[in-house]
């Protein structure tokens, strides 16, 4: 199975919720870029899940507009949320090439836990994407292929 990850762009401090922090237009940009540099990749991607918070949702739609497909809502993928639930939506994913946006740590702990690496080798800045393959959801069973940062 061949997977993208990709962290949202970068979003504006707020006083409210940490849910409702917004893309700033440089995120936005950055996002853009990122996935527009990897597009021809990105066609295999079949499926888009993203977490439910605005800044990985308006991520998410960048994606969307650029791919051609819909977003799904993953409530588990939150940045607090475990490693095992990350590898859970991927396993269930088994048969599609899935676009995974999510927040850090989840998302550089999840790639370098994946393939195997030195907690922390691989840090996913903002709109970073990182492309994966594995044939088991598990630690040190997948490889990172590449991962790009803004």
């Amino acid at each position: 199975m061949k997977l993208f990850i990709l962290r949202h762009g970068e979003a504006a401090f707020s006083m409210g919720s940490d849910a409702d922090r917004q893309l700033t237009p440089r995120g936005q940009a950055e996002t853009r870029a990122i996935l527009q540099s990897a597009k021809e990749a990105l066609g295999e991607v079949t499926v888009i899940h993203a977490s439910p918070y605005d800044r990985a949702q308006q991520t998410a739609e960048i994606a969307a507009e650029i791919l051609g497909l819909p977003v799904q809502t993953a409530a588990n993928i939150t940045p607090e949320h475990s490693l095992e639930n990350m590898a859970g939506l991927v396993e269930r994913l088994e048969g599609e090439t899935p676009l995974i946006v999510s927040h850090q740590p989840l998302v550089g702990r999840f790639v370098n836990w994946l393939a195997g690496l030195e907690p922390g080798r691989e840090v996913m800045g903002t709109s970073a994407l990182a492309a994966l393959e594995t044939e088991v959801v598990a630690a040190d069973c997948g490889e990172l292929l590449w991962l790009k940062q803004p």
